[in-house]
């Protein structure tokens, strides 16, 4: 799990308002939540302590505005005018008491009446008040990352054991005890409303991408970084929310920006869609160099893939789009409904997952990858082919881009 990267004090003696940062605070991978059951006005040297010590200061503010403004000063002079504070205050309290505040320091006065959704949109403000924005490129990143887009014609096709199997092969990871990453792999789930890629990493549901769609911001760097939790060594995952959100909430500017951010920061974005139809996955489709689609050898299952692939032909004429058979060993000889399949896709059969149902499930149901529940397994074998396959491609785009040196003849 993510170690803790930021933190919140929270100045209140009504466990209303401690309950509902933390609550918020959940769902904001590696965000931390202390507690003080004190009014700020009260603690004194404490309150410029946790200012030093914590990224922001929430407080309900007290019937003495002057008191609270002063403690505010106070902790911006002692932190060098460094410290982030948000304060909660009741709806009687008069203008001038408010303009107190935000004159002390104060970034942003929410009224203690807040949704949760206003308060992780104010907490989120003030956390990336006065963060320098990185430059697209720049030392942050310059991975140009390979995206892979993993869809399925059905349900139960095996789209999302694939899509957390392949993300965790792809790290490349080395070592028996202390394992260090060869790749940098993030693992997105953009089903919206039934995502479960994080449970089979016993993963948090993640409200980013919920807070996307609800708010309608579009994403920056901090945000792309902040919304990510590492699930193993070079492995970050981005879970489906636990509120269910409609498809077309999100927006194709925000969900193209997203990828551009991860793209800049991992060697490969390994994308799980929802078998729906949205605006946004244009960008996806556009930015992804390899789309896998798992799907079954049954009728109403090839059927199914074929009405897909013909969205995303549309989407974008220049992704290129391998077949993945679920659940079926590759045969010696294809089968005639095999060949007929194949005919109808336009497209050959080019990676079998054998049907493994012990490994899937011993894996999913401890909340871990194939390769620490059944890493010999037949299904793990395969996926880690597939995996080989993609690194390869990679490595060889890495290499028809290096400037060729030698001597002119």
């Amino acid at each position: 799990m993510q170690a803790e990267t930021q933190s919140i004090v929270v100045i209140s003696e009504d466990p209303a308002v401690c309950a509902l940062v933390a609550s918020v605070a959940q769902f904001q991978p590696g965000t931390g939540v202390r507690k003080c059951a004190s009014a700020l006005s009260e603690i004194n040297g404490t309150a410029l302590q946790l200012a030093k010590e914590n990224d922001l200061i929430i407080f309900r503010a007290g019937a003495d505005a002057a008191r609270d403004a002063a403690a505010v000063q106070e902790m911006m002079r002692h932190t060098g005018g460094a410290a982030r504070i948000l304060a909660l205050a009741g709806s009687s309290m008069p203008f001038a008491d408010l303009r107190q505040l935000t004159e002390a320091g104060v970034q942003d006065v929410l009224p203690d009446t807040a949704s949760a959704d206003e308060m992780s949109a104010a907490i989120r403000k003030c956390l990336r008040a006065d963060e320098p924005q990185p430059v697209p490129g720049g030392a942050r990143g310059n991975r140009e990352g390979m995206v892979i887009a993993v869809s399925q014609s059905c349900g139960g096709a095996g789209a999302t054991t694939l899509a957390v199997n392949l993300a965790d092969c792809m790290t490349c990871r080395r070592g028996l005890r202390r394992q260090e990453a060869e790749f940098k792999v993030a693992l997105l789930d953009f089903d919206l409303q039934f995502g479960a890629i994080g449970s089979f990493l016993d993963l948090p549901p993640n409200r980013c991408l919920y807070e996307l769609a609800s708010e309608g911001f579009v994403p920056d760097q901090v945000f792309a970084e902040q919304s990510l939790t590492e699930a193993a060594p070079g492995l970050w995952v981005m879970a489906a929310p636990a509120e269910i959100a409609p498809l077309h909430a999100l927006r194709p500017e925000q969900v193209q920006t997203l990828i551009a951010h991860l793209r800049l920061q991992f060697d490969f974005v390994v994308i799980g869609l929802p078998r729906a139809l949205a605006d946004w996955l244009t960008p996806v489709l556009e930015a992804s160099e390899r789309l896998l689609m798992v799907t079954g050898s049954s009728v109403p299952a090839i059927s199914q893939a074929r009405r897909l692939l013909d969205f995303y032909a549309e989407a974008s004429m220049s992704l290129q789009t391998d077949i993945v058979i679920s659940r079926e060993r590759k045969p010696l000889i294809a089968a005639s409904h095999h060949k007929e399949a194949a005919k109808l896709l336009q497209k050959p059969f080019k990676y079998w997952l054998p049907n493994d149902p012990s490994a899937a499930s011993a894996a999913a149901d401890r909340g871990v990858p194939l390769s620490a529940a059944a890493g010999r397994s037949s299904l793990a074998k395969a996926i880690r082919r597939l995996s080989r396959d993609l690194i390869e491609t990679k490595n060889a785009r890495a290499g028809a881009a290096q400037p060729q040196h030698g001597k002119a003849v």
